[in-house]
C-alpha cells in the first residue's frame, strides 16, 4: 500500500501513514488527535521528557535507587548475605540486575514468578527499580548489559535477523510481565490478586502476540502492533488482579478471550469501514528504543545468530516464551533417570526438580552422586544451561528456591566441567589439604572403633530415651493443665495424648520393625534427608560413601564400627518415626496408614526435615543453630589433625552442651528467644518440662552425694566387690553426677572440680572426646620445667604419638580379648622426636607393649593395671576384667587403697602427690620410692583419731603436709638410682644468667 504524508495544521509536524488512498481531511485530523492521546498516555505512563531523562550517573547518586537496590539485593540473595562495601556496590547491583531483567525473557518471566513470594514493600521497590530504568537515559553501559541480556535470550535467535513472530511474542511478553508486576504491586495483600495479575498480563500479551501473527499470516494485518500488546497487557494484568490468582490459567484465558471478542467487534468495525484508511503506528516505544541504539550494535546476520546460539546453549528451535521455558519431555526423562541410577523413587505429589535440586546438592560430597549426573546429562547430551532452567524456573516453594538452587547451580557447573573435559585439577595444596581431611575422617572413626565405645553409647542412650520419654509425659501433663484456662480466654486447646509420649519407647521396643519401614519408606524420596540422616556416625564421622581419597581405609573402619552404627542408626529411626508421627497426627494423618497405603501425598519435606533434625539432636549430631556453636564447630574442624586432635567431636560437644542447658534451672532463659516463646504459645511446653525434669535430676544427685552415693571422685560409681566404675561415658548422668559433687564439696569445703573436670563433665568430651583433653594436660606436663629444646622436642612428640595413636586404636581392643592381666605401661623419652612417637604408639600394639617398663604410682606400692576379673551386679560371678570392659563398656578401676580414697576425696590432684619434674624418667624413680610409703604410712595416718578430728581443710593441710615429709624423706633414694638425672633436672632448673656463668667457668 502506498505511504502519504500527513502535515498537522496546529503543530506542524508531519507523520506518515500507510493506508489504501489518501486520507481526507476529517479523516486526518481524526488521526492527529488520535496520535496526541497515544503521545499523551505514553507521556504519562512512562517517560520523562528527553531532557529530564536520569543518567547511569544520576541513578548511581539517587538516593531511591540505592535503597531499593539495597532491599532487592537481599530479597534476591537472602537475609543472610554478605552486605557490599558501598552505596555505589548495590547501585550497580542495581543496574546489572534491571538489565538482566529487561532484556532477558526466561529471567524476566523466573523474577516475576518470585515476586510472589515477596513481601508488598519489597515489590514496590521492584517496581521502582523497573520504572526508573525505563527512564533511564541510553548509555554504552546499558546497551552493554541490553545486549548480554539479549544473547542469552532464547527468544532472541528464532527471528534473528528479520524481528519476526518469536521476537514480536517474547517483547509482547515482557511487557505483559512487567505490568503484571506494577499490578501485583497495587493489589495489597491478597496473594491471589497478585498471582493472577502476572499470570494474566503475561498470558494476554502472548495470546494477542499470537493472534497477530495469525493475522499477519493470513494477510489481515501487515506488521505487528506492540502497543496492541501492551494494552492488552494492561487490560489483562488489571482483569487478573480482580480474578485472582486461584483460577490460575483458567482465568488468564477467560481474560484473553474477552479481549479477542473485543477485537473481533473491532475487526468487524473496520470491514464494514474499510473505505477508511488502515493505520499502522510505528512510532512505538520498542520501535524507538531500538534506532536510539541501532548504531551502536553490530547488525546481526544469521551466521551470527548461530555462533550466539551455541554460546549460550539455547534449547530448541521452536522456542516458546513460557513462563516455563526450558521444561520439554527429554530434560524430564533425563531426571527421571537420574533418579533412577539413584535409585530414588519418583514421588508423584512432588516436583521431580525439587528431588533433583536435593540429590545435585550431593554431588559436591558424594562421589557417586556426582558421577552419575555426569554420565546422565552426557549420555543424553542436555545442554546444563537448560537443565538449570528446569530446575530453577520449575521447582517448588518459591521462598526458599533460591538458597537451594544457588547450591545446585554451583554443583551443576563442576559437572558441567567434568563432560567437557576442562575440569580444573586441584592445585598439590588442595590435593593434599582434602586427602588430610579424609585420612584425618578415618582416624576420627577408629577412635570410637572399639567394641566398649559401642556399648557405652547404647547403654547412654538408654538413659536418654528414659529423659525424652519423661519429658513428653511432662509435656502433656502441663497441657492439661493450661487447657481449662486457655478454654476461659477461648483460645485453642492443645491435644493432650498420653500415648504419644511413649512413642520412641515404643519404637524401640515393639515397634522397632515399623521404625525403620518407616524411616526407610519416607527418606527413600528425600534423598538429601536420607543423607543427613545415615551417612555420618559418632557425630562427625562421614561414612566411606563421602571418601574421594583412602575409601579402603574408610571401609575398613566403617567395618570396625558395624555395631557402633547399628546402635547409633536405631535410636535415630526411632526417634525419627516417632517426631514424623506426632507432626503428622496434627494433620489428621496417621503415619501407619500412610506407610501401609504407600502413600506419601501428606508428608512434606519441612515435615521429614523436622524429624531428621530431632532424631540427629537425639544423638548429639545435629549441626549447632547459633552463631557460637557453628563457629566452635568450624573452628574444630579446621585444620585436620591439628584442631581435631584437640577436639575431635566437638559437633557432640556443641549438642551435650545444648542438652544440658535446656535440662537444668537455667532452661527458660531460653525463652529471651522469639523462636522458645512461639513454640510455648503454639502448646510446645518443652522449654517448662524439660527444665523441670532436669532440676529435679539436679536435686536428687545433690541429695545423694550428700549420703554417700558414688565414689571419691565426681564421675565414679561404687562396685559390689570394692573397685569403681567410670561414669564420665554415661552421658547425660555425668554432668548432673559433676555438679552435685561440685555443690557437696563446696558445701562440705573440700577441694571442687577443676576446670578441666568441668568441661569433661558438661560437654562430654572424655566421652567421645578422645585423647583432646588428655592431649592438652600431658604436653603441659612434658614442657615443665625442661629447657627450651627438650621443650619443643617432647611437646611435638607428645602430640604426634596422641594424634597417630587414633589409627592404633583396633589394637587396644584387640588386647582386652588376649590380655587378661593388664598393667599400665610407660615409655623412656630420649629427646627426640621419633623414637619417642615409637614408644608412645608401641603402648598399643598387644605383646610388644611388654617391653616397655611398668608404670610406677606415687600411692602405691604395686604397679597400677586392669582388674583382672570384675564382679557381676547382684551376683558373685567373677568375669575377666578387659574383657568385660569390651562386651560391655564398663571401665571397672582397681580397688582404692586407704590412703588414695582419702586423697582423692579431698580433691588433691596427681601434681598435688607428686608434682612433675618435666623428665618422666625421673618422675618414674620418685614414684616407686613414694608410692610404698603413702600406702602404708598414710593410710594409716588417715584412720588415725587425731586426723578424723579435723574438719575438710584442716585435713587437706595435714595431708600436703604429710605428703611434702614423705617426698622429702623417699627422694634420695630415687636420687642416688641416677644422680646425673637429677643434677641435669637441678642445673636446667637455675636461672639462665647464672647458667652462663657456670659454662664459661667450665669452659
Amino acid at each position: 500500500m502506498p505511504v502519504y504524508q500527513l502535515t498537522d495544521p496546529e503543530t506542524g509536524k508531519a507523520l506518515k501513514v500507510t493506508a489504501n488512498r489518501q486520507p481526507t481531511q476529517e479523516e486526518a485530523l481524526e488521526i492527529f488527535s488520535s496520535q496526541k492521546q497515544v503521545l499523551t498516555e505514553q507521556e504519562q505512563q512512562i517517560a520523562k521528557p528527553k531532557d529530564t531523562k536520569l543518567t547511569e550517573s544520576d541513578l548511581k547518586q539517587d538516593p531511591t535507587w540505592i535503597e531499593s537496590s539495597k532491599k532487592v539485593y537481599r530479597l534476591n540473595e537472602g537475609d543472610d548475605a554478605p552486605e557490599l562495601d558501598s552505596d555505589e556496590q548495590y547501585a550497580n547491583y542495581g543496574l546489572r540486575y534491571m538489565g538482566w531483567f529487561n532484556y532477558n525473557l526466561p529471567k524476566m518471566g523466573l523474577e516475576a514468578a518470585q515476586l510472589n513470594t515477596a513481601t508488598d514493600e519489597q515489590k514496590k521497590d521492584f517496581v521502582t527499580l523497573m520504572d526508573m530504568y525505563d527512564e533511564k537515559a541510553p548509555s554504552i553501559a546499558g546497551f552493554g548489559r541490553a545486549a548480554t541480556g539479549i544473547l542469552s535470550d532464547p527468544s532472541t535467535y528464532v527471528g534473528i535477523g528479520t524481528f519476526g513472530a518469536a521476537t514480536a511474542g517474547a517483547q509482547a511478553l515482557k511487557q505483559g510481565i512487567k505490568e503484571g508486576v506494577k499490578q501485583a504491586t497495587k493489589a495489597g495483600l491478597k496473594q491471589g490478586a497478585k498471582i493472577g495479575a502476572i499470570e494474566a498480563g503475561a498470558y494476554t500479551a502472548t495470546d494477542n502476540a499470537f493472534r497477530q501473527s495469525a493475522r499477519i499470516q493470513a494477510g489481515q494485518q501487515e506488521r505487528f502492533d506492540i502497543g496492541q500488546s501492551a494494552k492488552a497487557a494492561t487490560i489483562g494484568a488489571l482483569a487478573g488482579a480482580t480474578l485472582g490468582g486461584a483460577t490460575g490459567a483458567l482465568g488468564s484465558k477467560r481474560v484473553a478471550d474477552k479481549l479477542q471478542q473485543v477485537e473481533a467487534e473491532d475487526l468487524a468495525k473496520q470491514t464494514i469501514e474499510k473505505e477508511k484508511p488502515s493505520i499502522i503506528d510505528t512510532e512505538t516505544t520498542i520501535q524507538q528504543a531500538k534506532k536510539e541504539i541501532q548504531p551502536e550494535i553490530q547488525p546481526f546476520s544469521k551466521a551470527l545468530g548461530e555462533e550466539a546460539r551455541g554460546k549460550v546453549g539455547i534449547v530448541t528451535e521452536d522456542i516458546q516464551p513460557e513462563l516455563t521455558v526450558g521444561l520439554n519431555k527429554k530434560t524430564v526423562d533425563t531426571a527421571v533417570d537420574i533418579l533412577n541410577e539413584l535409585n530414588i523413587p519418583r514421588d508423584p505429589n512432588v516436583q521431580i526438580s525439587d528431588q533433583i535440586l536435593d540429590a545435585i546438592q550431593l554431588s559436591k560430597t558424594s562421589p557417586q552422586y556426582k558421577d552419575v549426573f555426569t554420565d546422565v546429562l552426557k549420555r543424553n547430551k542436555i545442554d546444563l544451561l537448560e537443565f538449570s532452567q528446569f530446575l530453577k524456573i520449575n521447582a517448588s516453594d518459591a521462598g526458599k528456591k533460591l538458597a537451594r538452587f544457588s547450591v545446585a547451580e554451583k554443583r551443576l557447573n563442576e559437572i558441567g566441567q567434568e563432560i567437557s573435559g576442562v575440569a580444573t585439577k586441584d592445585s598439590w595444596g588442595a590435593a593434599t589439604i582434602k586427602g588430610l581431611r579424609d585420612l584425618d575422617n578415618t582416624r576420627r572413626g577408629l577412635l570410637v572403633s572399639q567394641i566398649a565405645t559401642s556399648m557405652r553409647n547404647f547403654t547412654a542412650q538408654i538413659g536418654r530415651v528414659g529423659v525424652n520419654t519423661l519429658t513428653d509425659v511432662m509435656d502433656n501433663a502441663l497441657n492439661a493443665t493450661f487447657n481449662p484456662i486457655k478454654r476461659l480466654f477461648g483460645k485453642e486447646e492443645t491435644p493432650v495424648d498420653y500415648n504419644q509420649s511413649f512413642g520412641l519407647l515404643m519404637n524401640l521396643t515393639r515397634d522397632k520393625r515399623f521404625a525403620k519401614d518407616a524411616t526407610d519408606f519416607v527418606t527413600k524420596y528425600f534423598v538429601k534427608e536420607k543423607d543427613r540422616l545415615f551417612t555420618n556416625y559418632a557425630s562427625e564421622v562421614a561414612d566411606a560413601t563421602k571418601a574421594k581419597k583412602f575409601k579402603t581405609a574408610q571401609k575398613i573402619t566403617d567395618g570396625l564400627n558395624t555395631l557402633n552404627r547399628m546402635q547409633e542408626y536405631y535410636y535415630r529411626r526411632g526417634m525419627f518415626a516417632a517426631t514424623l508421627d506426632k507432626t503428622l497426627k496434627k494433620k489428621g494423618v496417621n503415619l501407619k496408614e500412610a506407610v501401609k497405603n504407600n502413600d506419601m501425598s501428606k508428608i512434606t519435606q519441612d515435615d521429614v526435615s523436622a524429624a531428621v533434625d530431632e532424631s540427629l539432636s537425639f544423638t548429639y549430631a545435629k549441626d549447632p543453630e547459633n552463631d557460637f556453636g557453628k563457629a566452635f564447630v568450624n573452628f574444630a574442624n579446621s585444620v585436620p589433625f591439628v584442631t581435631t586432635a584437640v577436639f575431635p567431636f566437638a559437633r557432640f560437644m556443641t549438642n551435650a552442651m545444648e542438652f544440658q542447658f535446656k535440662h537444668s534451672p537455667l532452661g527458660p532463659l531460653s525463652l529471651l528467644s522469639a523462636k522458645e516463646r512461639s513454640k510455648v504459645a503454639a502448646g510446645d511446653m518443652g522449654v517448662f518440662s524439660k527444665s523441670m525434669l532436669g532440676s529435679a535430676l539436679l536435686m536428687g544427685a545433690i541429695e545423694a552425694k550428700r549420703e554417700g552415693f558414688g565414689g571419691e571422685k565426681w564421675y565414679e560409681l561404687k562396685g559390689t566387690d570394692g573397685t569403681t566404675i567410670d561414669a564420665r561415658p554415661y552421658f547425660p548422668l555425668t554432668p548432673y553426677l559433676l555438679v552435685a559433687d561440685f555443690v557437696v564439696r563446696s558445701e562440705q569445703g573440700r577441694i571442687p572440680p577443676d576446670a578441666k573436670d568441668i568441661i569433661q563433665g558438661l560437654s562430654g568430651a572424655q566421652f567421645r572426646g578422645g585423647t583432646g583433653l588428655a592431649l592438652v594436660d600431658n604436653i603441659i606436663n612434658d614442657i615443665s620445667g625442661i629447657d627450651s629444646e627438650e621443650k619443643i622436642n617432647k611437646a611435638m612428640a607428645r602430640f604426634g604419638s596422641d594424634v597417630l595413636g587414633g589409627f592404633l586404636t583396633p589394637f587396644r581392643m584387640f588386647n582386652d580379648f588376649i590380655d587378661q592381666q593388664q598393667t599400665f605401661r610407660t615409655t623412656e623419652p630420649t629427646g627426640q622426636i621419633i623414637p619417642d612417637i615409637a614408644q608412645q604408639l608401641q603402648r598399643s600394639i598387644p605383646i610388644a607393649q611388654e617391653q616397655l617398663p611398668e608404670l610406677e604410682s606415687p600411692t602405691r606400692a604395686a604397679a597400677p593395671g586392669r582388674p583382672e576379673t570384675v564382679r557381676l551386679p547382684l551376683s558373685n560371678i567373677n568375669l575377666p576384667g578387659p574383657i568385660t570392659r569390651q562386651l560391655t563398656g564398663v571401665t571397672v578401676r582397681q580397688q582404692k587403697n586407704i590412703a588414695e580414697k582419702e586423697i582423692d576425696r579431698l580433691g588433691l590432684k596427681r601434681r598435688d602427690v607428686l608434682p612433675y619434674t618435666g623428665n618422666p624418667q625421673a618422675d618414674q624413680l620418685l614414684a616407686k620410692y613414694m608410692g610404698p610409703v603413702v600406702e602404708n604410712v598414710i593410710s594409716r595416718a588417715v584412720v588415725s583419731p587425731k586426723y578424723q578430728s579435723f574438719d575438710n581443710p584442716t585435713k587437706e593441710l595435714a595431708m600436703r603436709e604429710i605428703l611434702k615429709e614423705v617426698r622429702k624423706e623417699t627422694k634420695p633414694f630415687a636420687q642416688a638410682e641416677d644422680p646425673a638425672r637429677f643434677a641435669k633436672i637441678q642445673y636446667n632448673r637455675l636461672s639462665k644468667n647464672l647458667r652462663k656463668i657456670i659454662e664459661r667457668q667450665t669452659q
